[in-house]
């Protein structure tokens, strides 16, 4: 698979974690102006960066379909040992694993449950966990339309609430391939036919109404509608990435269920634009059921598309990395203080253990288990191909805006990539190129002050060069 698609492969799981943790904090409100942050709190009073039931049960998803094939008995069981111990569940999720004693007799509760509620039956809790659904069967449209209207029905056995799941499941594998925003319509040739009449009216609505038309959104419908009809209709910034971002904020203004409408948009948008477009900011404090973080979804996006074989590096389980890169690429340690600000430590991988500093910021592949406190994971592939890196200018200013972020609060900062010579020394002079105002060609040459080998690859000289002065 090539760089970019595993981006957009680890995008899914981390977009929707991320689309989730941003609206937890607004869950239930009004629609509303002005800014948005991750910020927790909210009815269940969810801590800073904390995702909610949305990404807990898309997490079950993906471990189940880690290992190599859906088993829908024991994904039930999952569910409902699940449901045993979250802070937050949605009522029909609720009233149908509440009855369930095995995950086997789940589809056919949700079935009954449906029969009795037919006017209520048809909640978003099953569109919003979807995205990860996609992820094991790509290539094959057949097979992920037939598990996202199972998975569906293990809870919302409503026909809308099957058509959702497949038509987005559908267009987010067709966004993983294409890197494009998906023709969603796409995915009606995979639902009933006397369904597509109506969703391509659903879908229209969408497109052309105000996504604040869309509110309340727990209604599989409604929810599904908001979250597209923002992607849709947020206009794409000059660099596509911040789109991602936009979004994501647009549609928690709409208020109501804003986790559940962010993070379905947000498993979109990631199968779009890829995790490196996801804010550090965001990355960095996300975190929640079962005791995971970022690094541990982006492993198992990763063991999910694969149906848990690693690569040759035995990336992304392996717990750690060294011995590989020990072998690979051997090197001396080396970490070395930036001459025009020393709480900066730039060097390699075999420098990490010799710097002391209060957060890692690693630009290279790492092992499953953080190598301190705060590690950072930066996706910056050291290609010279635009394709390596789509989002470039993105993710090297993000990274600096961080780094610069945790120096103002006096945190010294590790910044690595395997042997120091490429994608470190551009993000260091970036850095310096900011926060002192001068061109990158300058920042480079300060750089080797530091890091006398510094060789940025051609993509990457490119981007230093058009970093001008700031008089």
């Amino acid at each position: 698979m090539s760089t970019s698609r595993n981006d957009r492969i680890a995008g899914v799981l981390v977009g929707l974690g991320a689309g989730d943790a941003l609206g937890a904090g607004y869950e239930f409100g009004p629609a509303f102006d002005g800014p948005v942050e991750m910020k927790g709190g909210g009815p269940f009073n969810w801590e800073v960066g904390e995702w909610t039931d949305d990404t807990q049960m898309a997490i079950c998803i993906a471990e189940n379909l880690s290992t190599g094939s859906l088993d829908l008995a024991a994904l039930g069981d999952w569910f409902i040992q699940w449901s045993r111990e979250c802070k937050d569940i949605g009522n029909q999720t609720r009233a149908v694993l509440s009855r369930a004693s095995n995950g086997a007799s789940l589809p056919d509760i949700a079935a009954t449950h449906h029969l009795n509620h037919p006017n209520s039956s048809a909640g978003n809790g099953s569109l919003m966990r979807t995205g990860p659904v996609a992820l094991a069967f790509l290539g094959d449209n057949d097979a992920i339309a037939e598990a996202a209207a199972d998975i569906s029905a293990l809870t919302h056995a409503d026909p809308l609430a099957i058509d959702a799941c497949v038509l987005w499941s559908i267009s987010i594998a067709e966004a993983i391939e294409t890197g494009e925003i998906p023709d969603i319509r796409s995915g009606l040739a995979y639902i009933p036919s006397d369904h597509r009449s109506i969703w391509d009216d659903i879908i229209t609505s969408a497109e052309t109404k105000d996504p604040r038309t869309f509110n309340p959104n727990g209604f599989v419908v409604t929810a599904f509608q908001a979250a597209w009809s923002s992607i849709i209709q947020t206009p794409v910034p000059e660099r596509r990435a911040d789109h991602l971002r936009l979004v994501l904020e647009n549609t928690v203004r709409i208020g109501n269920d804003t986790d559940t409408t962010a993070a379905i948009a947000g498993g979109m948008l990631g199968a779009i634009y890829g995790v490196s477009a996801i804010p550090l900011e965001w990355k960095t404090i996300m975190a929640g059921w079962p005791g995971i973080a970022t690094r541990d979804l982006v492993r198992l996006a990763a063991l999910t598309a694969t149906g848990g074989v690693d690569d040759s590096a035995g990336w992304p389980a392996n717990p750690n990395m060294d011995g590989y890169y020990r072998t690979n690429f051997p090197q001396g340690p080396i970490a070395e203080p930036l001459a025009d600000d020393p709480g900066v430590i730039v060097g390699n991988i075999a420098g990490i253990e010799q710097a002391d500093t209060d957060i890692v910021v690693s630009l290279c592949r790492m092992g499953s288990e953080p190598v301190s406190n705060v590690h950072i994971d930066v996706r910056l592939i050291d290609e010279a191909s635009p394709g390596a890196n789509p989002n470039l200018e993105f993710v090297i200013d993000d990274t600096v805006r961080f780094i610069a972020s945790q120096r103002d609060t006096g945190r010294t900062v590790y910044v690595h990539c395997v042997r120091a010579e490429s994608r470190t020394p551009t993000v260091a002079a970036a850095y310096l190129a900011t926060t002192l105002g001068i061109s990158g060609v300058d920042a480079l040459e300060r750089v080797r002050q530091s890091l006398p080998n510094a060789d940025p690859n051609p993509g990457f000289v490119t981007y230093l060069n058009s970093l001008t002065r700031k008089d």
